[in-house]
């Protein structure tokens, strides 16, 4: 019978394996729009350069300010810290109207979002974007903490290895681990492998060693055994000892999140922004490299001089000489002073194509808007929701890989720790009911704009023939529409009235 040791270094390689065709193109992405991220993905020779030699070769950063604003984008629109994302809402849309429900409802939202405001959270989730941008796939791990309530460990491209299921969604990860032996006595105490606690009772706690974390679904789950749960994480350190397995624990619910922001058929890693950028990143390089040589060589050109003339190209710098005509000394090669012209064009056309390529310019639509200022608000609003359009797949991807699962996760950590108001008792009564999640982010309620504006034309042309006849609003539930209007802008469930005390105000006022 395989041990869970072997198990999971068997996962670990096969997971390592479908990697290696992705490694190569995100450290050309890295080296070009974000160098400080490929610390997981440098090889042996070249582990130990520093960050200044790496950027030594960066001519222009204008990659690194596109997708910085790409990312900047993706955290205000999806999941701001200021304003709500999220709302919680019952499976069965009919148990909302049950007295107290949707009062307890906001109650839980309000809850986990100051809950989530006191975690790094908001942090993680920023770099996870760039991630998904640059590389992208994201990966993110969110575990229980005693005083914090809850950590998230983002990860970088070249940390982490992920497998996907059946139903083609991430739900494996596996992330390679690093740090001192003090540090890790302190994390696993008494389960730390004997090398490392020797090297810790030693003169040698600060000697660094590697283990990896393998987080899967947990086939023998069986919800009727004390202490099952349905998410197995194991430790183990990277050596072939006996006592090398660290840890194992579970999770009730997905401790982490992998969203990719497009994929191709079955693959396993995402489709990046960053690498339909890289042609156009590499050739914004190689441009702005030779724009500075052209200008070093009309600013400094090569000399040629008569034998005897020293010339040093000093500014103010007077020399004597035995004899002096126009031609003691002369450029061997006039640089034409329309090349550097030329040129900048050319890195400007890169600059527009990386701007399109990575969404920086849906983002700075209204800074970069052509012709006469300021346009009118509804022609900005219009021009900004048809170029949105544009991140619907992606917008809906993040919120069922990762925003639902966040949900999910948070409400679990917050339910076990007792920190969410009781349910109200007549959902307690019918045994309580699944939870959904609606999404009302800036990003996503532009993409639902377009029903509201349907549902104010509807009413709208209602309206208009109620004035010649009035019978035909006999054809409208207005109290309907008036609910779906709220539900597709994302109004916090507490401003509406349930329908029993809608009823009772109708009853007094009769």
């Amino acid at each position: 019978m395989v041990s869970l040791r072997e198990h999971c270094q068997v996962r670990l390689t096969a997971l390592k394996n479908l990697r290696t065709d992705y490694e190569k193109e995100w450290r050309d992405i890295a080296r070009f729009a974000q160098p400080a991220r490929t610390r997981f993905l440098s090889t042996d020779r070249d582990k130990g350069t520093s960050r200044r030699v790496r950027n030594a070769r960066l001519f222009d950063p204008h990659g690194i300010e596109a997708f910085r604003t790409l990312t900047n984008g993706m955290t205000s629109g999806l999941t701001s810290a200021s304003r709500p994302w999220f709302t919680l809402k019952l499976a069965d849309e009919e148990m909302d109207e049950l007295p107290g429900v949707r009062a307890w409802l906001s109650d839980c939202e309000a809850a986990m979002y100051a809950f989530l405001a006191r975690t790094n959270f908001y942090g993680a989730a920023k770099a996870g974007y760039g991630e998904m941008g640059l590389f992208g796939t994201e990966a993110c791990v969110m575990v229980e903490h005693r005083t914090a309530g809850a950590v998230c460990h983002s990860m970088t491209a070249g940390e982490y290895w992920i497998g996907l299921s059946d139903a083609l969604v991430p739900d494996t990860l596996a992330r390679e681990c690093s740090g001192t032996a003090r540090q890790i006595v302190q994390t696993f105490r008494e389960r730390t492998p004997r090398r490392i606690r020797d090297a810790y009772t030693g003169k040698r706690a600060d000697e660094v060693f590697t283990y990896y974390h393998l987080i899967e679904p947990n086939h023998d789950f069986d919800p009727m055994r004390f202490g099952s749960m349905p998410w197995r994480s194991a430790y183990w350190a990277d050596f072939d000892e006996p006592d090398s397995l660290i840890q194992v624990k579970g999770y009730n619910e997905q401790p982490f999140w992998a969203p990719r922001w497009d994929v191709v058929g079955g693959d396993t890693y995402g489709v990046s922004p960053g690498m339909e950028t890289l042609p156009a990143l590499r050739e914004l390089q190689m441009q702005a490299k030779r724009r500075n040589e052209a200008i070093d060589k009309l600013v400094k050109p090569e000399m040629l001089v008569k034998q005897g003339v020293r010339v040093t190209g000093e500014p103010g710098a007077v020399r004597s000489v035995g004899s002096l005509d126009q031609y003691a000394a002369m450029p061997a090669y006039s640089m034409p002073y329309q090349a550097v012209d030329a040129i900048s064009q050319e890195i400007e056309k890169c600059r527009q194509q990386i701007d399109g390529l990575s969404f920086a310019d849906l983002f700075n639509a209204i800074t970069n808007m052509r012709g006469i200022q300021p346009r009118n608000m509804e022609e900005i609003a219009s021009r900004n929701e048809e170029k949105l359009t544009q991140l619907g797949p992606v917008i809906e991807r993040v919120s069922n890989e990762k925003l639902e699962i966040v949900v999910d996760r948070t409400f679990g950590i917050m339910s076990r720790g007792g920190l969410l108001r009781p349910p109200p008792p007549a959902l307690a009564e019918r045994g309580g009911m699944r939870i959904d999640t609606e999404f009302v982010s800036i990003l996503t309620q532009m993409q639902r704009a377009v029903g509201t504006g349907q549902i104010e034309r509807g009413l709208g042309m209602a309206g208009n023939l109620a004035a010649a006849d009035p019978q035909v609003m006999d054809n409208v539930d207005t109290d309907e529409a008036l609910r779906e209007y709220y539900d597709r802008l994302g109004v916090p469930g507490r401003i509406l009235r349930d329908e029993d005390a809608v009823k009772q105000l109708r009853a007094q006022r009769a």
